[in-house]
């Protein structure tokens, strides 16, 4: 009795973890405990809610295209007011704003207004970009985790001109790939990364800088052939 009291668990806890990575609004909780940004996980559309029923649109919606949930998702950044929004389709990424002072301080300004995706098409590739924090407040590490390439992420908020994404490496390691295989890992300097490809081992080592594109380098680190 008890062995099926356990199974019928484990599937119910299966289903409903099935039903919230497909679920179309993700609400997440900000640093002010009063508001949460709620968004469309198919269209990117970010609204502020808060406790007394306000709501504003921070961000309008990116894509009028049918997709399925779970394309657009947003990273917390350590700047408690702001969050990125990431595409994971094309890479495509905002910076989103949210504020308890006024409306004007509640914005999104994209950081990346191009597709990173090879070859350019509308294909369901959910989860295909990702994004990492560092240990710079103001930057990230993108992914294009079908084939190893990477970007520097830079928001601001003193200065929207200086928002940027910036190649770390430009050629892709692996061509033709429709799956994620490629996963980042820190190292103790924190401007530096392993990049593995998880089916096969191999192993890069790279850098992102503030400095300039001269300290901005990838290697191939081990070789598993």
């Amino acid at each position: 009795m008890k062995k099926y009291i356990s199974i019928s668990i484990l599937i119910i806890i299966a289903l409903t973890s099935f039903a919230q990575n497909n679920s179309i609004y993700k609400v997440y909780q900000t640093k002010n405990y009063h508001n949460k940004l709620l968004l469309n996980t198919m269209t990117g559309e970010v609204r502020q809610i808060q406790d007394d029923g306000q709501s504003w649109t921070i961000c309008i919606a990116q894509t009028a295209i049918e997709n399925e949930a779970g394309r657009f998702c947003l990273y917390e950044a350590q700047n408690m007011w702001t969050f990125i929004l990431l595409d994971t389709y094309t890479g495509k990424n905002w910076q989103i704003q949210y504020s308890v002072d006024s409306e004007e301080n509640m914005f999104s300004v994209p950081i990346n207004r191009y597709s990173l995706a090879f070859p350019v098409m509308d294909s369901k590739w959910v989860g295909r970009f990702q994004m990492f924090e560092t240990q710079n407040m103001w930057t990230f590490i993108l992914l294009d985790s079908y084939n190893g390439r990477l970007w520097q992420v830079q928001y601001s908020t003193e200065d929207l001109d200086n928002i940027l994404c910036l190649p770390i490496n430009e050629k892709e390691l692996v061509s033709n790939n429709k799956t994620r295989i490629f996963s980042i890992h820190p190292l103790t300097s924190m401007y530096q990364y392993y990049l593995i490809n998880d089916n096969t081992g191999d192993t890069w080592k790279f850098q992102w800088s503030t400095k300039g594109d001269d300290y901005r380098w990838i290697e191939k680190f081990l070789d598993c052939k």
